[in-house]
């Protein structure tokens, strides 16, 4: 028995999708129905029901009656036969979590539109497309979605939880396919974009060589599809098993006759790179207490640090592995990514752990203090990634590698997945050590990460030098609007914040003279510990002065660079981590 569900973009102006539901057999005590309060891999309660309009319940043609039992929870009268439901949804969330419908485009997640009958989560699922109405032409566009197809409007699912991993693009996009080891693999981009489709299929087909090679040629799909969402600016991505959703900004898609691989390129591919990994690493392998999720509250686990740190440390070092990118640019992208942590003076407050559990509340509900309270599971995990790599190699004297315990953890954890500690008895197991107080120090504690140290290991200078473009080592973030620079950010034990900064002020001047933007931030980074500055600001529209004082800077802007090759102290092996084949 199959629930049978149709969706139409029912008012493509008013942002409206009509949902009927049809169901055998419902509970005869009354059905209750449920819509996820979260999507999987965004930890975040989004209440997704907050976007349903307008619900009916019908049974053999009678109309029943069908009530709220809480925010994402109704109940149906009893019926006897089959109950159908029909249900409006309102979708104009222009992201990869939800949905959203206009003239261009339809898009969404079985998350915002597919309710669940509660005691039918195992039962297949079937799912019809219908086209807008005739007053609301969908012109040329066709469907893109990783479900099983039946028919061209017609899919089916094994269970409910298949039915909501696989998102639908309806536009009219431009697809292009490649193979992979002899499976099937397509990107949808939609979007007007005038992309170098050969070459972006060139080297989306190295990554994803790249990655199925890492996990041994096996693959946790039978096909795979990119969608994605082209702008004139935006960025994200959400995994799927066999599906990623993707937007990006239309310069960071190859241009015809680019040559060298770019910034904004790089970025796309490593966004890619991110998503396309997760199909092994948190959809497949992933912590044991996400084998049975809970939708409608938070899931806490504190192994995001490995499921989103350890994709972040390989998303773009598989492009310096599948020669995408020459180790100088490779180098170039992590210091960035080290500069981001070391601006972050919540790195002393927050442990990678606690950042992994608190994303619920911390890392998806960030506020202006968020710098001194969090660290982010996704940088700070790459670097920690980076930092046990190193250390799983000297462990081994070179042969072993982070690439091991990953690999390992693919053949051995797949049916139950990963308790916290898993990971470092893996590593253990695999260093033949005891690293219990690596893993203390810089898993669960707040100690610095030994970052010079590692990169030396490998043949790499890392230093820090006071940073010229922004004023985080002075303790701000400012953004400018209109006349003045707003200050958006002040971080903790700096120079600003003793002073008595505070976020919302408006800096005016700068030892009296009226400054914003570069010229703003170049006029406060030419101090130097112990000069006194007076900065004019408005604070609920009252001119104030205020006298900072420059106290010590701790330089935050991260520099690699390649250690001579003729340095006889670092071996072919330690090189490896760099120009690995």
């Amino acid at each position: 028995m199959a629930i049978k569900y149709t969706i139409t973009p029912k008012n493509l102006h008013a942002h409206l999708f009509e949902v009927e539901l049809k169901l055998q057999n419902p509970n005869p005590l009354g059905q209750v129905f449920s819509l996820p309060s979260w999507i999987p891999g965004s930890y975040l309660i989004r209440d997704f029901a907050k976007n349903i309009v307008s619900i009916q319940a019908h049974c053999c043609e009678q109309v029943l009656k069908i009530k709220s039992i809480d925010k994402n929870h109704w109940i149906a009268s009893p019926c006897t036969g089959e109950i159908t439901l029909s249900y409006k949804v309102y979708a104009f969330d222009l992201s990869v979590r939800s949905a959203y419908l206009t003239n261009e485009r339809a898009f969404f997640n079985g998350t915002s539109v597919f309710l669940l009958p509660l005691g039918f989560e195992d039962e297949s699922c079937e799912l019809s497309i219908k086209p807008a109405e005739s007053s609301q032409t969908l012109g040329n566009w066709s469907i893109a979605t990783g479900l099983k197809k039946i028919s061209t409007l017609n899919f089916e699912a094994n269970d409910y939880q298949d039915l909501i991993d696989h998102p639908v693009e309806m536009s009219d996009f431009t697809l292009f396919n490649f193979e992979v080891n002899n499976v099937k693999h397509q990107m949808a981009l939609t979007g007007m974009q005038n992309a170098d489709i050969s070459r972006l299929k060139q080297d989306l087909k190295t990554i994803c060589q790249h990655h199925v090679a890492f996990f041994n040629n096996d693959m946790p799909f039978d096909d795979y599809l990119f969608l994605t969402l082209v702008r004139t600016q935006g960025y994200g991505g959400l995994e799927h098993k066999n599906s990623c959703s993707l937007i990006c900004s239309r310069k960071e898609l190859p241009e015809i006759n680019m040559g060298d691989i770019n910034n904004e390129y790089t970025r796309f591919l490593a966004l890619c790179s991110h998503e396309y990994f997760h199909s092994w690493w948190v959809k497949t392998i992933k912590p044991a207490s996400f084998h049975q999720l809970d939708l409608s509250r938070e899931n806490y686990t504190e192994q995001l640090w490995i499921f989103e740190g350890f994709t972040s440390y390989y998303d773009e070092l598989s492009l310096l592995r599948s020669k995408l990118l020459k180790p100088e640019q490779y180098l170039a992208l992590f210091a960035q990514t080290i500069t981001r942590v070391q601006k972050s003076t919540g790195r002393f407050t927050q442990s990678l752990a606690q950042s992994s559990y608190a994303a619920w509340t911390k890392f998806y509900q960030q506020d202006e203090n968020a710098p001194n309270a969090i660290v982010s599971y996704y940088t700070k995990g790459a670097l920690l990634a980076f930092v046990l790599d190193i250390e799983i190699r000297k462990q081994t004297d070179n042969q072993k590698s982070l690439d091991n315990v990953l690999q390992y953890a693919w053949e051995h954890y797949q049916e139950y997945g990963l308790e916290n500690n898993t990971i470092q008895i893996i590593v253990n197991q695999i260093t033949n050590s005891d690293l219990s107080q690596f893993f203390d120090d810089y898993l669960y504690d707040v100690k610095e990460l030994p970052l010079q140290a590692s990169f030396a290991y490998v043949g790499v200078e890392c230093e820090f030098v006071k940073h010229e473009k922004d004023l985080s080592d002075f303790g701000l973030s400012i953004k400018t609007q209109g006349e003045f620079s707003h200050i958006t950010q002040v971080f903790s034990n700096s120079s600003a914040q003793h002073a008595g900064l505070y976020v919302g002020d408006k800096i005016v001047s700068v030892n009296y003279q009226q400054l914003k933007d570069k010229e703003l931030i170049a006029q406060i980074n030419k101090h130097i510990e112990g000069d006194v500055i007076k900065v004019g600001i408005l604070r609920d529209e009252l001119l104030l002065e205020i006298s900072v004082a420059i106290g010590k800077i701790t330089p935050s802007f991260c520099q690699l660079s390649l250690i001579s090759e003729t340095n006889e102290k670092i071996t072919n092996q330690q090189r490896q981590w760099l120009y690995q084949e």
